[in-house]
């Protein structure tokens, strides 16, 4: 099945967008920012949190980074004035980190001033390694402005508990999760067991220093084992949350953690740049590739 999976993905850049757009429905919230709004609204009525990613990345020109700087600054003020419970989360290429420091820094400075004025909380999301090091730099900038901005670490790095380690505090917010890049087995660890015993290591000591951790991902046996784990060693609910991708089936288990008063957070992404991701996120999970063929194919023929 592997084998097929891994064919099919071969594929899919000859397939219409029209098709890509069967499977990619239930995992983008929209492409306007009204049709993400009112997907929020909804989610807010079941009882989740959300934080907004506007979908793109290493944008070529400094018009393409003000713009989407700007349109990042309006969505906090569409959340404070609707009263959603919300947050965002950005990509430092998205904002001109590809086209110099300089740009990225004023854009990034832009924005959390923004999330100052609301009182509302910004995170820098982790990209691959070569902007690793630059992230934490300008994460420590925004730092300087406003306190309550958060970064991402990657289980599947060596160097993410080290990074860990540097800037664990009471004051800490870091979201947690396996990891998507390709990268070099000389940085990261590719056996599924060894990334899933660093993920366990580093919400482990995140929550032991006292930093407030997004426990991101949707693999069960994770979520499973340590939420006993945190109600063994009595952590505060006001310590962690957990983080889903939006659309991802697992309502069942996100409403027991809710009934029992967790912080879910739903990563909400939308925008025009839909297709791209899309088929990025098929590249990462060939299982996905099977299970939306498999569907297709039974709706068509019964």
């Amino acid at each position: 099945m592997k084998l097929i999976n891994n064919l099919l993905i071969q594929i899919i850049p000859f397939f219409p967008k029209s098709f890509i757009k069967l499977f990619a429905s239930p995992y983008i919230a929209g492409i306007t920012d009204d049709e993400m709004l009112s997907t929020v609204e909804n989610l807010n009525t079941k009882g989740y949190d959300v934080t907004i990613d506007i979908l793109g990345e290493h944008i070529k020109t400094e018009k393409e980074a003000t713009e989407i700087t700007e349109r990042y600054a309006n969505l906090y003020d569409e959340i404070s004035s609707r009263s959603l419970q919300g947050n965002l989360s950005i990509k430092l290429t998205h904002i001109g980190q590809d086209l110099g420091y300089d740009i990225v820094k004023k854009n990034l400075i832009i924005l959390t001033e923004k999330a100052k004025k609301h009182y509302n909380f910004l995170r820098l999301d982790m990209e691959n390694s070569p902007y690793t090091s630059e992230t934490i730099v300008l994460y420590k900038e925004a730092l300087k402005i406003y306190p309550n901005v958060g970064i991402v670490l990657q289980a599947y790095m060596h160097r993410s508990m080290d990074d860990l380690n540097a800037l664990a505090n009471k004051n800490f917010n870091c979201r947690i999760c396996k990891g998507i890049y390709i990268e070099s087995e000389d940085i990261a660890y590719s056996d599924y067991k060894k990334i899933r015993e660093n993920y366990i290591k580093l919400v482990q000591i995140g929550l032991q220093k006292g930093s407030y951790i997004g426990i991101a991902g949707h693999d069960e046996y994770l979520i499973n084992h340590l939420y006993q784990w945190i109600q063994d060693n009595n952590i505060s609910k006001t310590q962690y949350e957990f983080q889903v991708l939006y659309g991802v089936p697992m309502e069942k288990t996100l409403q027991k953690l809710i009934q029992e008063d967790n912080k879910v957070r739903v990563y909400v992404p939308y925008g025009d740049n839909w297709y791209d991701y899309s088929v990025r996120r098929l590249k990462e999970n060939p299982k996905m590739v099977g299970y939306i063929f498999k569907n297709i194919f039974k709706n068509i023929f019964g």
